[in-house]
């Protein structure tokens, strides 16, 4: 039965009713920590996948070479600013030189070698400039892996693709080997 001369313990009554000071500041600190890890971790996805874009050009471009070498056909990365793409293309025997290259198969795909940036893994991710001695767009390899550009003639210099976030892919003159940090 229950007694109403009975008090109910103020301590008991008081300690359910919120949280110390002490609890709060703890999770204050927490939530505060943990927004600040997620805003850095957000901040730098984008460099992050301009990077892995610049290893992926860099990729294609020695695959190119590799072809160029392997085949004893010229190969061309022909890059598009406008639509931050590029397609790798081979020189066609019956039409000599970059004017007649058609796009090769992307054996991993079996469809024509065509990358576009922009999407998926290189969201946010464009192709800035691309800048090849003599000038155009291509980048070419003789069968000899030696860089070119579209009117085949052998780079003098380094040809540079930039891409977002200060990522560039270089193509050494003399050997032709793509590299991007």
């Amino acid at each position: 039965m229950w007694d109403a001369t009975k008090q109910p313990d103020r301590r008991t009554a008081a300690g359910r009713c919120g949280f110390t000071l002490i609890e709060l500041v703890a999770v204050i600190s927490i939530v505060g920590i943990m927004s600040v890890t997620a805003i850095v971790a957000i901040s730098g996805t984008d460099a992050s996948r301009a990077r892995a874009a610049g290893r992926a050009v860099a990729r294609d471009l020695t695959f190119a070479r590799d072809r160029a070498l392997a085949t004893g056909r010229d190969t061309w990365v022909s890059f598009t600013v406008l639509t931050s793409s590029y397609s790798v293309l081979v020189e066609n025997p019956a039409t000599p030189g970059r004017v007649g290259a058609v796009a090769i198969v992307d054996p991993a795909t079996g469809a024509s070698f065509v990358v576009s940036l922009g999407q998926r893994e290189s969201a946010g991710v464009a192709i800035q400039s691309v800048t090849v001695p003599g000038g155009g767009n291509d980048i070419g390899f003789d069968w000899l892996g030696r860089p070119e550009n579209a009117a085949g003639t052998r780079l003098t210099s380094n040809a540079t693709v930039a891409l977002s976030n200060g990522v560039s892919v270089t193509v050494a003159a003399g050997a032709g080997l793509a590299t991007s940090p």
